[in-house]
């Protein structure tokens, strides 16, 4: 109890100095002293889950700041949607029907995209999967799915594409996660444990990368969002969304490209959130959980929408 105390003061007294350098930042790319659009012609962007939702946006993000795109998704309508959105941007981009979940899949686009665009030096794991049913209704095949698309697949990715960034001293490594992989909740249990196991192995890799080479430019960032309004949670309104209203992708993607400008290694958004991460360490656990079934509701999965079909990869 006294740890988690000291851990709130000492957030309560940092959290102002880091608004105010948000603040400043801001008023730098007002102004025009720092550039509200980045430059990232030099750079090959490989984007899981590109076809539709954040992973777009992401696409688009990065189309308008000229870089190179391999965009990976199953969904070839809304991937090639995507890849024609990109084209009018002028830049150079192709895409891939990959199922993540599959290594041999993965590693075998992954040396296509060598072939045909070069080495990656931004690799953006943001391919999610939610099946919007309980611990108890999901089948095998529905964790297995969640587990190898949330978790599994970004240590597959970044074991194939960590050699060159560490070959050439240069890279990024881009892991979307979610709050919930910082705070567990009752409903997407499956959906949560996953989350926390990427949010892990991104926090794992960046200690990793130190050890072996104290100077690494690899660099690793962990994006950490509040519910998105993307087909993944279709219907889902929480109670204090006057509060804390769902996020747009458009707003995900742009803070994503900024984590990579500015080196920010875990990035909770809205950056208001930051604070439930050390306050679940110091309310009393009956009150956190009263907060929780208020927030989410008793059973948070029955406010989601086409229930029977949430097979979503975005």
């Amino acid at each position: 109890m006294v740890v988690s105390v000291l851990r709130f003061m000492m957030n309560l007294f940092l959290y102002p100095f880091a608004l105010a350098f948000l603040l400043f930042y801001r008023i730098l790319q007002w102004s025009g002293l720092k550039a509200m659009n980045y430059d990232f012609h030099n750079e090959i962007v490989l984007i899981t889950g590109s076809a539709r939702g954040v992973g777009r946006q992401i696409a688009l993000a990065f189309a308008r700041s000229g870089a190179s795109l391999a965009l990976w998704d199953i969904d070839d309508i809304g991937n090639r949607e995507t890849l024609q959105m990109c084209l009018s941007l002028g830049i150079h981009v192709r895409c891939y029907h990959v199922d993540i979940t599959k290594y041999n899949d993965v590693h075998l686009h992954a040396e296509r995209v060598r072939k045909e665009l070069g080495n990656v030096t931004i690799l953006v794991n943001n391919a999610g999967h939610f099946s919007g049913k309980t611990f108890l209704q999901e089948s095998e095949t529905d964790i297995e799915q969640t587990f190898s698309c949330n978790s599994l697949s970004c240590i597959w990715l970044t074991k194939l594409f960590l050699p060159y960034m560490l070959d050439i001293n240069y890279g990024h490594i881009v892991i979307v996660s979610s709050i919930l992989g910082l705070e567990p909740t009752h409903g997407p249990i499956t959906y949560a444990a996953s989350k926390f196991g990427s949010v892990g192995f991104s926090q794992s890799l960046i200690y990793e990368l130190k050890s072996i080479n104290s100077d690494t430019k690899v660099n690793v960032h962990c994006i950490c969002p509040y519910f998105i309004t993307t087909t993944m949670f279709n219907g889902f309104k929480p109670k204090l969304q006057f509060l804390i209203p769902a996020l747009d992708a458009s707003y995900v993607a742009i803070q994503t490209l900024d984590s990579i400008a500015w080196n920010r290694q875990l990035v909770i958004l809205p950056y208001r959130l930051k604070y439930i991460t050390f306050l679940s360490h110091v309310l009393p656990k009956w009150l956190k959980k009263q907060l929780m079934f208020y927030v989410a509701g008793q059973k948070p999965l029955d406010m989601f929408v086409n229930k029977q079909k949430r097979d979503y990869m975005s």
